[in-house]
Formats: C-alpha cells, sequence, structure tokens
C-alpha cells in the first residue's frame, strides 16, 4: 500500500506508547480490508 493524499490516518496517542499493539492489528485489518488507512503512535 502506498501512503498518498487521500490516505486516512488513525493514531494513539500516549507516553509511553511503545508497548502498544494496536498499530501492527490495526494495520493488518486495514490491509486485509483493502482499506486506505494507516495507523501510527505518537512519538
Amino acid at each position: 500500500m502506498q501512503i498518498n493524499g487521500k490516505t486516512i490516518l488513525h493514531g494513539i496517542m500516549g507516553n509511553p506508547v511503545s508497548h502498544s499493539l494496536s498499530p501492527s492489528m490495526h494495520n493488518s485489518a486495514f490491509q486485509a480490508l483493502d482499506l486506505n488507512c494507516v495507523y501510527v503512535p505518537s512519538l
């Protein structure tokens, strides 16, 4: 999947979030459903 101007951004904010499995779970689901979305943790 290519991120572009139509990609919908989802995320998680908090401190710490490095342990969160949410990005990998959500991105796998987005890919399986062929959705133009990406889930990222805050830095």
